[in-house]
């Protein structure tokens, strides 16, 4: 069930770029513990934010696609906490820039 789709391409100037998880290894190899405590508080505030706007009634879709990101219908019939936790991923390009 795809709900999400980015604008942006997966290769850049004819390159191809690493995935979140290989750059996620390169990061825990190089500065350790640091690093992931972390990258699990800011997965923990992002996904809080998103739950509780969400909640709130915020219309996440048009915030979303301000930023290049659509949605489909199906993001309509999904509960709360997956629509929170498919924002939270959808935002993970801000965490990890």
């Amino acid at each position: 069930m795809k709900i999400f789709s980015s604008k942006e391409e997966e290769e850049e100037d004819g390159e191809k770029t690493k995935s979140k998880g290989d750059q996620a290894k390169e990061l825990l190899a190089k500065y350790g513990g640091a690093y992931l405590t972390t990258s699990i508080t800011l997965s923990l505030i992002s996904f809080s934010l998103c739950y509780a706007l969400i909640s709130a009634g915020i219309d996440v879709q048009a915030l979303l696609q301000k930023v290049g990101i659509s949605t489909d219908a199906t993001a309509e019939k999904v509960g709360t906490f997956a629509l929170a936790y498919a924002a939270h991923k959808a935002a993970s390009p801000i965490r990890f820039a």
